[in-house]
């Protein structure tokens, strides 16, 4: 077997210069780096990974002890704690399995004391916590225990169980069963004795003549213990605390009785009800995951306690109108997008619950442009996208207000962040619209380019500065600049820096205007008109100039060929609106996704609202489609399917969160952003014709029609008479 002093000499460098290359440390140059690598792959040597884990440092991980990692509530626990550590806690996470043995928990509490763990999350099967506090001696914030509480635990997290018990037992009540069956965990462990007592109780109010079967049962005996409830007359209806527990009382009704399986109520994660005669009570267990982590992270405070509320019932659709008659049809107008594409997907179901039929007529930005400008050309449509830009031009001239659609619907827009609603849905104080597809600008990369030694060290042979995420405009070019200088066609490894898109005016104006806020500029004031301020205006203008000597130059009038080039390994860094981005998450590509804030943390805002058509009549049926539209549900599915949303629900999921993990940074900051389509004191003028304006005066310069004072001047003097217009 080859070593290191084999590999060293091969590639003509020192023991020590190969030992640093192959652990990861020390200040080696890009061609030793290389040598090294293309030796130890000739001598086919692989690190020992063992040996390396035991030479890195455990003082910053953390250790998560679980019963077991295939039981649902436990392995989401684990991906939702692991996702959310791994964007923002720069030490391990290392998994422990007890399968439930006391003894075995103990022997895994010496193992991690010999350790220097910062933190231990622990599900634990042991009567008293005392055995982690003196075996860990680790101060008790730094011990977490989930869903079971050990006497004299001092920090705790669990979902809320009790809230689970009362909602479905108030459902079963309603019919009154004279027989109802539970097979759940042991009583001994927290949430188990929470879930029976919530059910007991709410029984014994709701419906006292109930018979309440208790079977408890850890899970390496449920399949046994499902079969005790068919030994004789079975339940009129079952409740499992856990899908594992739900799947073997399924298995035990079609082995074990004669008779049809009773209904199924069961605990579980996101996916919603599918099978007959089966009730899922949501219960997030990803979720607490994040909040574990958002706590280890230093985001979240806790006293003592934390208890997260259930999501509720996976079919919560607030109830609809009675259904319309067969042959109804709502047209919609609206732009080519992800949330289009997944909004397609989607529409059978809604025809399948209303009998209404969508249309979509699907058109670029400039179309859509035009026909909300002569919509009295086009009275046939009922429903409109319209983007958020020119919504507060075009609100009160194409669009029917929500509460005169219907009185309660502007109550859907407690979906949605105060600030949200103010962009896309409110002018002067009145909800026109509902947000469809609210987005922002992010930066979008390409970590394991960011994390990889040679590139890291090839940028500093370069720069004499570190690779790291661009928080500045200077750091971005300069990132862009050195991945185009050192691209290679064809190798997905030396992609280009980034691209710029040139083949419409509001796109131009959009990159440009990046830069300009980043400076701090502004197009409304409070003392003069809509303008660009010269001196940054000029400062952003030459910065746009250089960028496109540096990137790849796209003549597309949308950003979707700028987004494939990402997603096909072209590019090394992208910024982006989220909504035309959540496709690349479905690519190969999605594992090697970074994420961050734009250069300058000024984004824009983007995506747009839908409303109904002031020439529509079809008030009932547009009601129908928006309370479908904005259930919780339906919002879950748009989004997975690589749509967008800015409803809260979206960041409380996190089967969502794992797989768009961007929506993070929009959780903890939803209110940064700017699009300026209105004045201070909300006056109206036509940003979209604004941006088309800056966009022709941007192209001039690239043009080298005019210098960058020229353009400044004819944007300036142009926006004074047009943007009202």
């Amino acid at each position: 077997m080859a070593t290191i002093k084999d590999i060293a000499k091969l590639a003509g460098v020192s023991h020590g210069t190969a030992s640093n290359v192959l652990n990861g440390r020390g200040n080696v140059s890009v061609e030793k780096i290389e040598a090294v690598k293309q030796a130890a792959q000739q001598m086919g040597y692989q690190i020992n990974a063992q040996a390396q884990s035991l030479r890195a440092s455990k003082s910053s991980g953390v250790a998560l002890i679980l019963p077991d990692i295939n039981s649902e509530q436990y392995h989401q626990l684990y991906r939702g704690l692991q996702q959310s550590l791994r964007s923002s806690f720069p030490g391990d996470l290392d998994l422990y399995v007890t399968n439930d043995l006391p003894s075995a928990e103990r022997d895994i509490l010496q193992t991690l004391a010999a350790k220097s763990y910062q933190t231990i999350v622990t599900v634990s099967c042991l009567a008293d916590s005392e055995s982690y506090y003196q075996t860990l001696r680790l101060p008790a914030e730094q011990i977490l225990f989930v869903y079971r509480h050990p006497a004299q635990a001092k920090v705790t997290f669990n979902l809320n169980f009790c809230q689970a018990g009362q909602a479905i037992a108030s459902e079963i009540a309603r019919e009154q069963p004279t027989h109802v069956g539970v097979l759940c965990e042991p009583l001994a462990y927290t949430n188990g004795q929470c879930f029976v007592e919530a059910l007991k109780d709410t029984l014994a109010q709701l419906s006292p003549s109930t018979q309440l079967t208790v079977i408890p049962s850890p899970a390496s005996e449920c399949h046994t213990a499902a079969f005790a409830f068919f030994a004789g007359q079975p339940p009129q209806v079952l409740i499992a605390q856990d899908s594992e527990k739900a799947r073997c009382l399924t298995q035990a009704a079609y082995l074990g009785s004669a008779a049809p399986c009773p209904p199924i109520w069961q605990l579980s994660d996101n996916e919603p009800a599918v099978l007959a005669n089966q009730y899922h009570y949501q219960m997030d267990y990803a979720r607490l995951g994040l909040e574990i982590a958002r706590y280890i992270c230093g985001l979240a405070t806790l006293a003592d306690e934390l208890i997260l509320d259930s999501r509720g019932f996976a079919l919560d659709v607030q109830p609809m109108p009675a259904v319309s008659e067969q042959g109804e049809t709502l047209n919609m107008l609206i732009l080519p997008s992800p949330s289009t594409d997944a909004l397609k997907k989607l529409l059978p179901h809604f025809y399948r619950q209303t009998g209404i039929k969508v249309n979509l007529a699907v058109y670029p930005y400039d179309e859509v442009f035009e026909i909300l400008s002569n919509l009295h050309l086009h009275p046939y449509y009922d429903l409109l996208r319209i983007d958020m830009a020119c919504l507060p031009w075009f609100a009160a001239k194409a669009l029917t207000p929500l509460a005169e659609i219907a009185p309660e619907l502007p109550e859907l827009l407690e979906n949605f962040s105060a600030e949200v609603g103010h962009h896309f849905s409110q002018i002067d104080g009145k909800a026109y619209a509902l947000p469809f597809d609210a987005s922002t600008q992010l930066l979008f990369y390409r970590r394991d380019l960011f994390e990889d030694p040679t590139v890291k060290r090839m940028f500093y042979e370069k720069s004499g500065k570190e690779l790291k995420i661009p928080t500045s405009f200077a750091e971005f070019d300069d990132i862009t600049a050195f991945f185009t200088a050192t691209h290679q066609s064809g190798n997905p490894q030396r992609p280009i820096g980034s691209s710029t898109t040139l083949g419409s005016s509001g796109l131009i104006a959009t990159e440009y205007l990046l830069r300009y806020y980043a400076l701090g500029g502004r197009l409304v004031h409070q003392d003069k008109p809509v303008q660009l301020e010269a001196t940054l205006a000029i400062e952003a203008l030459r910065q746009y100039q250089q960028q496109l000597t540096v990137t790849t130059n796209l003549n597309s009038e949308w950003w979707n060929a700028a987004v494939a080039q990402f997603e096909q390994g072209q590019l090394a860094m992208l910024i982006m609106y989220m909504n035309l981005f959540n496709d690349v998450a479905h690519s190969p590509l999605s594992p090697a996704i970074g994420y961050a804030p734009v250069p300058g943390n000024m984004p824009q805002m983007g995506g747009g609202s839908l409303g109904m058509s002031r020439f529509s009549d079809k008030k009932a049926q547009v009601e129908q489609f928006f309370r479908w539209l904005y259930s919780a549900e339906i919002t879950e599915h748009l989004v997975l399917l690589g749509g967008n949303s800015a409803h809260r629900s979206i960041y409380q999921n996190q089967r969502i969160l794992h797989l768009y993990p961007w929506f993070n940074l929009l959780r903890d900051n939803p209110s940064i952003g700017i699009r300026e389509s209105r004045g201070l004191q909300g006056e109206l003028f036509n940003l979209r014709h604004a941006e088309i304006i800056i966009g022709q005066g941007v192209t001039n310069v690239v043009n080298k029609i005019m210098d960058p004072q020229q353009a400044i001047d004819y944007i300036n003097q142009r926006l004074l008479s047009e943007a009202h217009a």
